[in-house]
């Protein structure tokens, strides 16, 4: 079990002592993410992530940080969400130590030099359009827009082209002084070390940077009353109504959709529900989609599903790639697969089988001390406690077809639908998509 200690900095610590294993790792979750940016400063938080890896004050340069880690074998690597952003290490244990500098310095002492910035700007440009490169990626932050608007879960995680031309070093800084304080962080440590050890090493690490804050390199703060401005929250708006399809027309050898409702935050009690139900429709090879779709009919090669979870909404979301000519009648499947479970519910023996899968992938990804730093530390974020995996497995085990079925009726209606395809049609394949989700559920 993980310890939670608040450091005398502010951070919260996690500490989860793994004696049989011979690494270390440690992330450092900071509560913001993409969600927290007004439209003016999209993709804020995601330059900020890259800006920190670009030099520091003990660190000068991008070689040095990189290399302090990798240079003893180790990992550093970064993600920004819509409400987070994590950084992370995993070293040998030996090496512990000079992890929590180079991530201490990474958060608490970035440099953010000019130069570094307008290199970077076009880095993440590049990134973005990238994106736009690669259809089977891109369909899924069109559905994105299609659902959300123009509120921040319809915008990109890194912005938008546009967006970081506009973003100034004084709006990154900004940004970075509102949002990157001790008491929205939160550290968890997880791998072979002791709990004295690795609570003196933070206190110690945090202890130079209060001590010398500046050191006469660090970025000026910026503008105190814009800093006051930003939000220390975010606003999520509900998702716009359906039945809606996004087209994007380009000649591609596949088509690629997604077909998307709004679904559960990561606090409804109904979450494990989906869990199921999400594993029954498309998680792996037993899945109903994968038989139907791929063994039955041959219609794909990749089809799959996946949920996810927000403070206060989240999606659910079917996605594939099939030959051009096969779209219609994949979609059609799909909907005639979630009618299935919608009329009929789900069988007693697929029940006791996915929730089999579902426990047996919960516990396997457990088994790497990144995987237990990582879970523990988005926990401490979103709950303010960390979870016990008994608990968890107690309520999978708990759900009952009848679970599974109320939860189907509560996303599963007209008005939820989302589709978002990209491929070699047109305006009256669109409308015909349109028509086969008007007609598919009930309003």
């Amino acid at each position: 079990m993980s310890r939670v200690i608040t450091l005398p900095a502010g951070p919260r610590l996690l500490i989860e002592e793994l004696p049989h294993t011979y690494s270390v790792s440690i992330g450092y979750f900071t509560g913001v993410g993409a969600c927290y940016e007004p439209a003016t400063l999209s993709g804020a938080s995601h330059f900020i992530e890259h800006m920190c890896f670009k030099g520091t004050r003990e660190l000068p340069n991008a070689m040095l940080i990189s290399d302090a880690i990798e240079g003893v074998g180790g990992i550093l690597n970064a993600a920004t969400s819509y409400e987070s952003t994590v950084y992370w290490a995993k070293v040998a244990d030996m090496h512990f130590d000079r992890a929590v500098h180079v991530l201490t310095e990474m958060l608490c002492c970035p440099l953010f030099d000019p130069r570094e910035v307008e290199k970077e700007r076009r880095v993440i440009i590049e990134e973005i359009r990238s994106l736009q490169g690669s259809p089977g990626e891109w369909v899924h932050a069109l559905l994105q827009e299609a659902m959300w608007g123009s509120q921040p879960l319809g915008r990109d995680i890194a912005g938008s082209p546009e967006s970081v031309s506009a973003l100034s070093r004084d709006d990154l800084l900004t940004f970075w002084h509102k949002h990157y304080c001790p008491e929205n962080l939160v550290i968890s440590v997880a791998g072979n070390v002791r709990t004295d050890q690795v609570v003196a090493t933070l206190d110690a690490a945090f202890a130079r940077h209060d001590a010398n804050p500046t050191n006469g390199t660090l970025p000026e703060p910026a503008d105190p009353a814009a800093i006051a401005c930003l939000p220390h929250t975010h606003d999520i708006r509900p998702a716009l109504p359906g039945p809606h399809v996004a087209l994007l027309q380009r000649q591609t050898e596949q088509g690629n959709f997604c077909l998307g409702v709004p679904a559960l935050s990561y606090r409804d009690p109904d979450r494990r529900a989906l869990q199921v139900l999400d594993t029954i429709v498309g998680g792996g090879m037993a899945s109903r989609l994968f038989q139907v779709l791929r063994e039955e009919l041959g219609l794909a090669y990749h089809v799959g599903s996946y949920q996810s979870e927000l403070a206060e909404t989240g999606m659910w979301v079917i996605y594939g790639g099939v030959e051009p000519e096969m779209l219609r009648d994949s979609i059609t499947t799909i909907l005639d697969i979630l009618r299935d479970i919608l009329n009929d519910g789900v069988t007693e023996e697929e029940l006791t089988r996915v929730k089999e899968q579902v426990k047996g992938g919960i516990l396997l990804s457990l088994e790497d001390t990144w995987s237990v730093a990582s879970r523990n530390g988005a926990h401490q974020l979103r709950y303010n406690e960390v979870i016990p995996i008994e608990r968890v497995v107690t309520e999978v085990e708990a759900v009952t077809g009848e679970d599974i079925l109320r939860v189907a009726r509560r996303l599963l209606y007209r008005d939820a639908l989302h589709l978002a395809v990209i491929g070699p049609y047109g305006s009256d394949d669109q409308q015909e998509l349109h028509t086969m989700l008007t007609t598919a559920f009930a309003a």
